[in-house]
């Protein structure tokens, strides 16, 4: 009689070793398909939180006529001490909160509200774009946002001792401190400067930046977030600056700027630009309330200027 050897249902240690290959190759092809489909979701996510501060501002402005100020009580002025931001919370289903705020007082930041936290604790999920996972915590204490006003572009700015219309126009804001001169504003607000009406953007409301994208961890106002006149919430970000200039900072306390591997800035000509963490530019709105995505290798003199100015009387090419 005959012994015939059973063949091992089993799989072989090569076969094995194939079938580990294959997975690891398809793994890595669909990784990047899975990683450019959720940045996706998160680039339309962010560009929905700039459409409802485009729809925060209409209302604001149907109601009084205006945008709201920029901020006041930045430099020990009339209180509060708060940026524009705050003053369209009712305006993104945050009444309850904006109700809380006792607005009469010099520094209504710091209070402490029924929750036991302060107001410049909290954080408003709209104001955070999904793609900054940086921005979800609380920096120094404070909400944050990545959002920003336009300055603007400040091209026509004069002031002796500098040739860069940026660095000019940080001249001009510091020696003049809260008697900003308002003719100096090309853009649609400052820290402590007028409100901006809409017929004052004569350059066409679909042709002006009125708010777009910032990075707290890149930006040397990161201490107010959301909520403070001199904080990254208000109208801190200027087209002088290129988009997307200098987007890999690593932020830190203001006592340990010179600790090694700390690199958030405290330069004006730096930190107050327009910047993300999405590849190729950001997203920006406009006066009309339409978001654009806006490519960090637009045209810097002849468009992106031109876009953050509201009355230079410039044509504005394709954007």
């Amino acid at each position: 009689m005959v012994l015939r050897r059973r063949r091992s249902k089993g799989f072989t240690l090569i076969e094995l070793l194939v079938v580990i290959a294959i997975i690891a190759v398809l793994i890595a092809l669909l990784l990047p398909a899975v990683q450019q489909a959720r940045e996706s979701a998160r680039r339309t996510q962010c560009k929905n939180n700039l459409k409802q501060y485009g729809l925060a501002l209409a209302n604001y402005h149907d109601v009084f006529l205006m945008f709201p100020i920029g901020g006041t009580g930045g430099c020990c002025s009339t209180p509060p001490n708060m940026g524009f931001q705050p003053r369209l919370l009712p305006y993104f289903d945050q009444a309850p909160l904006f109700n809380q705020i006792n607005f009469s007082a010099v520094d209504a930041s710091q209070q402490v509200l029924a929750d036991g936290k302060t107001v410049i604790s909290h954080v408003i999920p709209m104001a955070l774009c999904p793609s900054d996972g940086r921005s979800s915590s609380t920096y120094g204490g404070a909400g944050q946002t990545n959002y920003d006003g336009s300055l603007g572009s400040q091209g026509n700015v004069s002031v002796s001792g500098s040739c860069n219309p940026y660095e000019q126009f940080a001249l001009k804001l510091q020696n003049n401190g809260d008697s900003l001169d308002p003719t100096l504003l090309s853009g649609m607000g400052s820290r402590d400067g007028p409100s901006i009406k809409i017929s004052s953007v004569t350059d066409g409301t679909s042709n002006t930046i009125h708010m777009g994208e910032i990075l707290p961890s890149c930006n040397d106002h990161y201490g107010g977030g959301f909520w403070v006149t001199n904080g990254i919430g208000n109208f801190h970000a200027s087209t002088i600056v290129p988009i997307n200039d200098f987007t890999t900072c690593t932020w830190c306390p203001a006592s340990q700027v010179r600790v090694a591997g700390c690199t958030n800035p405290n330069n004006w000509n730096i930190s107050w630009g327009f910047r993300s963490q999405h590849v190729g530019g950001a997203h920006f709105l406009f006066v009309d309330g339409s978001v654009r995505f806006l490519s960090e290798n637009i045209d810097h003199k002849n468009t992106y200027q031109r876009l953050g100015d509201r009355a230079d009387g410039q044509v504005v090419g394709d954007f």
